[in-house]
């Protein structure tokens, strides 16, 4: 049954209290739930689901996050609602100096915002667009490689690491909800806006 694989699959959470290992799993299942019996079964190299919880404030979302965009060797996807954070733009500017495809999609709003780091990013090679097909692009995911998905709560900004309650939830090699959130990039890729 794909729910005790995925559920047996779970990584080690950051903080290993109870209560945040239930939610990691309560999110696991509704994720098997949501995809249909065995949908979630798949990996790209035959190998275990991996989920990991990780919360804020003060529980290292964005260490995560940068770690895991570090990672990338072919490609990084990126839809954002509001991205204010320098660590991150930092790290996606030096990806795509070393040859990392950088696709950045944001709201429609941060393109006057005069706070947002879009115009470096730009200036170094990271290509960006605002998505305003829709009253709020709100979508919050990275998928670097196409071996790690990023999502949950979490903008890209101090507020969200420092203040807010919020989450992300990092799951690798699980092709067929990886697959989907690439369709679903490519969607909005195709009406949003190239910044100029």
């Amino acid at each position: 049954m794909a729910l005790d694989h995925l559920t047996s699959s779970v990584s080690a959470l950051r903080r290993p209290a109870p209560l945040i290992a239930a939610v990691g799993v309560i999110v696991t299942a509704l994720l098997a739930t949501a995809m249909g019996p065995g949908a979630m079964t798949k990996s790209r190299k035959g190998g275990a689901i991996r989920a990991e919880a990780v919360f804020s404030p003060g529980g290292g979302c964005e260490s995560r996050i940068v770690e895991e965009l570090s990672s990338a060797k072919k490609n990084i996807r990126i839809q954002m609602y509001i991205f204010t954070s320098k660590r991150i733009a930092e790290v996606l500017g030096k990806a795509a100096k070393r040859g990392v495809k950088v696709d950045v999609i944001l709201d429609k709003s941060q393109e006057k915002a005069t706070y947002g780091p879009w115009r470096v990013l730009r200036r170094d090679g990271v290509r960006v667009y605002f998505d305003r097909e829709h009253n709020t692009a709100n979508n919050k995911i990275a998928i670097v490689d196409g071996r790690a998905l990023i999502t949950g709560s979490y903008n890209f900004t101090k507020a969200a690491e420092d203040k807010n309650a919020e989450n992300i939830l990092i799951l690798k090699n699980a092709a067929d909800v990886i697959d989907a959130y690439i369709e679903n990039f490519d969607r909005h890729l195709e009406h949003a806006k190239k910044a100029s």
